[in-house]
């Protein structure tokens, strides 16, 4: 074994899980470098790194509140080794699972391992994941049973492309991760900072690819959605990270088409629902509507200056796209129209614009969707200047 590789791991109280992954992992690897950050944990985690003796261990912890991606980034300075692996500490590593990704290891490759999970969230299918049944907690689960379907399981396979989805359960080079400044702390406490890191990374030009054999046993979520901090907050903090995602990039992470514009809506008669449905698929609002009891009531769930991006009506209008619509004849079509903005946009151009006059930006191009009055001032996809965080 090269031993070339980190595993990274955030934690969040539930030691026990914490111990458990360490045990196990120290089991099969007892000279592999593990980096555990914690941020904010209450319970005796803290006491617990402090306790442990071990060479091959780096951790850090402060009881200051930080987000998943504060964590994980934190992990990411820490770590020593060229290659690293991100991990959750509700998981049991599977014999091999540190020689079948070293195998495939390439700075241009992030390789997705395989997480076995009992059947939870069967419903979200990933290409990576398998639903199989070892146990849904520390008390049930059945390493032996694990362990047997994994030894049987083992097949002589190049790694698979993964042209699509997303996971968090990657390794990568440590150096590809820092010079794209990490993960997003925009996503606050955490969720969508996978969809977000993906996303820069295959706009990078990194090639993703399955490794079928290096493979880790999950619980889900014990850290996160269904942990005691969280459980009752979860779906309100999912759709503040959906909603910043939109904000950022300009599209859902289930877009089609991952491209963004700098978009202004020119919109007469706005209300707050209607900024509320409408404010994270553009750059700017202009707007003769009140916007006080909108703002006051969303600035805390974004890190974007909403103040800066609700403009007055007869405000300069900057932006590369302008679009104009009256909030009274706004109806469910062109709120679908909305949230599919980038691909309307992209489509159309595609069929009006020639390669040359779509790299170099073209003026005066204008359509209509519903009652959208689209005037496309300049072409010009910007998702690639979100690559880096700055």
């Amino acid at each position: 074994m090269k031993n070339n590789i980190s595993l990274l791991v955030g934690l969040k109280n539930n030691l026990d899980y914490s111990i458990n992954f360490y045990k196990t992992t120290r089991a099969l690897y007892p000279y592999v470098e593990i980096v555990f950050v914690s941020y904010g944990s209450t319970d005796s985690t803290h006491e617990w790194l402090d306790g442990l003796n071990d060479p091959y261990l780096i951790y850090y912890y402060s009881a200051e509140q930080k987000t998943f991606s504060d964590t994980f980034n934190k992990c990411t300075e820490l770590a020593t080794k060229e290659y690293i692996v991100l991990a959750h500490n509700d998981m049991v590593l599977a014999p091999g699972f540190i020689e079948s990704l070293e195998k495939e290891l390439s700075p241009q490759k992030a390789l997705a391992y395989t997480v076995v999970e009992p059947p939870i969230f069967s419903a979200d299918e990933r290409p990576n994941k398998i639903i199989k049944d070892f146990g849904s907690d520390l008390e049930t689960i059945d390493v032996n049973g694990f362990q047997s379907f994994v030894h049987d399981s083992i097949i002589q396979t190049q790694p698979i492309p993964y042209p699509d989805g997303v996971s968090f359960f990657l390794c990568l080079n440590r150096d590809v991760l820092l010079k794209l400044g990490g993960f997003d702390p925009l996503f606050d406490p955490m969720f969508c900072e996978d969809d977000d890191i993906v996303l820069r990374l295959r706009l990078a030009a990194i090639s993703f690819y399955i490794v079928k054999n290096a493979k880790a046993y999950h619980f889900v979520s014990k850290t996160s959605r269904s942990s005691e901090e969280y459980k009752d907050r979860t779906k309100a903090i999912e759709i503040n990270s959906n909603r910043n995602f939109i904000r950022k990039w300009g599209f859902s992470t289930h877009a089609a088409i991952k491209s963004k514009y700098d978009i202004g809506f020119v919109v007469k008669a706005a209300n707050t629902a209607l900024l509320a449905k409408i404010e994270p698929y553009c750059t700017n609002i202009y707007t003769d509507g009140p916007v006080d009891e909108y703002i006051n009531a969303e600035q805390a769930n974004t890190a974007f200056n909403l103040s800066q991006r609700i403009k007055p009506y007869n405000a300069e209008r900057t932006n590369d796209v302008i679009i104009t619509f009256n909030g009274d004849s706004f109806t469910d079509d062109t709120y679908g129209a909305i949230t599919h903005l980038n691909e309307i946009i992209t489509r159309k151009a595609n069929k009006k614009l020639n390669f040359f006059e779509r790299l170099i930006g073209k003026n005066n191009f204008k359509f209509r969707r519903d009652i959208l009055q689209i005037n496309i001032r300049r072409y010009s996809p910007l998702e690639h200047t979100l690559i880096i965080r700055k």
